[in-house]
């Protein structure tokens, strides 16, 4: 399930389930509270109808005994006793009809709603019972009806001067109920007056007469043993209110409300908190929607971030807009983002310092293999020289000799003496070869160092050429720093390396009249330099390799025997320094020489 979907669950659960469950719950405790209000206000007005009911009827009792009071029947014939009953009848408030039982049991009737009144014989007989019952006497109030209904009745014991007893009695009108009753059934309620057996006496104007609804409300709320309660109704359910006819033994007052009636406002509240909650739950879905789409939009970016920062984009972030939780995790991320791209990009600048480092020390290793290699070269070079020069030296010196000794003699002309003269020249050159190598190869004493100015030393190296670059045609240009670097060495054999160095470049800018020699002095990460730049033929690149091994030369006319790029590796080499060559062919040679630079004051 997605996080939207849980948010909208969520959010629904904690909105309308608590709405609607303290709705319901109210709206059922007020549907309890208002039933049993109902019922009480059904009960209060069954009662109230009772009782004005009761109050009615005694009027009619104590007009029916004034009316009486002083009547002497058996002195009136029967003429006069059908005019007194019809007086009597209109003179009592809703009679409809009157009758008198005589003393022997013969009644006397007036009213009645036609030749044939069930009611009218219902009545008579009901004062004939009274009449023949010796038990009774005094007056009374009762019901009496046949199958065209039921009427109210008031008896009325006479007893006349003359002796005898008589009954008088007075029927009264369902009207007179039906006025209280009315009173009684007020806002949507009916009322019915009721006989013990739930027959309908009288009802409130509008009310149906339903016999055996009536009778079934009373039983069961007879049953129930209370005045009020909910019945069963054609129409549904009723709230009812029974209350007993006070001095009438069983007659009773039902008061009925349909329970639609009771709770129309309670179910249009019920209606309202249903729409209610619907709308509640379209706003709340709405809104737990939005709100979801939004979280998942911003997850979802901090998400993208997140992949593409774990495929090697160091540079992704996640957008921190807001201020809430969402907004500080993308800022923490950012963060760590940050944190880890700056520790990536130290570690490549350490990555390079240390392969810029490995490279150095790799090319300084070269260097230094390069350097113990030559060493190696010169070393084996000279005793291989040591041992060539000295087992020539005495052959020539015999050659020498000889060749002197039969130049001396007389007679030697023209061809054999010019053969024994270049006999004679060659020995003697071969003899400064040996010399030159039994020099090269000797072991000689440690070095004088001392602390030297560098350019005295170059101006000392200087003085033994200048004459010969000038014979040559060739400028010298001098660029001597100032103050002068201090050096520790040896200020003859370091003269000697500038000699060697200015010495090569003349003789590669031999025949280039006009070309430039320069000299320079200087100081560079801690060291001293001289540099020796010429204007000359220059050096091919695959001889660069070999400049300064023993007899390697690149003249065109051999003039020496090549080891004064060689003395002056191996005089560098002894002062701790090192010397390096940068030519370009047809544009020249650069020879730089550098040294360590020393401290204190120079001798």
């Amino acid at each position: 399930m997605t996080l939207a979907r849980r948010l909208a669950l969520f959010a629904l659960a904690a909105a309308v389930v608590p709405l609607v469950g303290v709705a319901f719950t109210v709206l059922a405790r007020s549907e309890r509270a208002l039933a049993a209000r109902a019922t009480a206000e059904q009960s209060a007005a069954a009662r109230a109808a009772a009782e004005a009911i009761a109050r009615d009827l005694g009027t009619v009792q104590d007009d029916l005994g004034r009316a009486v009071a002083a009547w002497d029947p058996s002195r009136l014939d029967e003429r006069e006793l059908k005019a007194f009953l019809y007086l009597l009848a209109r003179q009592v408030p809703h009679a409809s009809a009157a009758v008198a039982v005589d003393g022997r049991g013969m009644p006397h009737a007036f009213g009645g709603r036609g030749e044939t009144d069930p009611l009218l014989d219902a009545f008579v007989q009901n004062a004939l019972q009274a009449q023949r019952s010796p038990s009774w006497e005094g007056s009374a109030l009762g019901l009496f009806g046949g199958g065209a209904g039921v009427a109210l009745a008031a008896l009325r014991e006479v007893r006349p001067p003359r002796g005898g007893r008589w009954v008088v009695a007075v029927r009264i009108e369902p009207s007179l109920a039906a006025q209280r009753l009315a009173e009684a059934a007020t806002a949507g309620r009916a009322a019915w007056l009721l006989d013990a057996g739930g027959e309908v006496v009288a009802s409130s104007p509008g009310a149906p007469v339903r016999s055996p609804l009536e009778r079934e409300a009373l039983a069961g709320l007879r049953r129930a043993g209370h005045a009020g309660g909910t019945v069963e109704a054609p129409g549904g359910l009723a709230l009812a209110g029974l209350a007993q006819v006070p001095g009438v033994a069983d007659w009773s007052v039902l008061a009925q409300l349909p329970a639609a009636e009771a709770f129309r406002d309670l179910l249009a509240l019920r209606r309202a908190v249903v729409w209610s909650s619907l709308l509640v739950l379209a706003v709340v879905l709405a809104a737990a929607w939005l709100l979801a789409r939004s979280l998942a939009r911003r997850l979802g970016a901090v998400e993208a971030a997140a992949r593409a920062f774990g495929v090697g984009d160091l540079a992704a972030r996640a957008p921190e807009g807001g201020r809430d939780e969402l907004a500080r995790l993308a800022g923490a991320f950012n963060a760590m983002a940050g944190e880890v791209q700056t520790s990536r990009a130290r570690l490549e600048r350490w990555n390079d310092d240390l392969h810029r480092e490995v490279e150095a020390r790799t090319c300084e290793l070269r260097e230094a293999q390069a350097q113990l290699l030559e060493t190696q070269k010169l070393a084996a070079l000279g005793q291989l020289g040591a041992g060539v020069a000295h087992e020539i030296n005495n052959p020539l010196t015999g050659i020498l000799g000889n060749a002197q000794l039969l130049l001396e003699r007389p007679g030697r002309e023209g061809a054999d003496r010019e053969s024994l003269e270049a006999i004679e020249r060659a020995a003697r050159r071969c003899r400064e070869i040996t010399r030159k190598l039994l020099r090269f190869s000797e072991q000689r004493a440690a070095p004088d160092l001392r602390v030297l100015e560098l350019n005295q030393v170059v101006e000392d190296g200087l003085e033994l050429v200048v004459e010969q670059l000038r014979q040559a045609d060739l400028v010298l240009e001098k660029d001597l720093v100032q103050p002068p670097p201090l050096v520790r060495a040896d200020g003859t054999q370091l003269a000697q390396v500038v000699l060697n160095l200015v010495g090569n470049a003349r003789a590669a800018c031999l025949g280039r009249s006009g070309a430039r020699i320069r000299v320079r002095t200087g100081v560079a990460a801690g060291l001293a330099e001289i540099e020796v730049r010429d204007e000359g033929k220059g050096i091919p690149a695959e001889h660069l390799a070999r400049v300064f091994e023993p007899f390697f030369t690149t003249k065109e006319l051999w003039s020496s025997v090549g080891l004064g790029l060689s003395e002056a590796w191996r005089v560098v080499t002894e002062h701790g320094g090192t010397i390096t060559v940068k030519s370009s062919l047809g544009e020249g040679s650069t020879f730089t020489v550098r040294l360590p630079v020393a401290q204190g004051p120079a001798v």
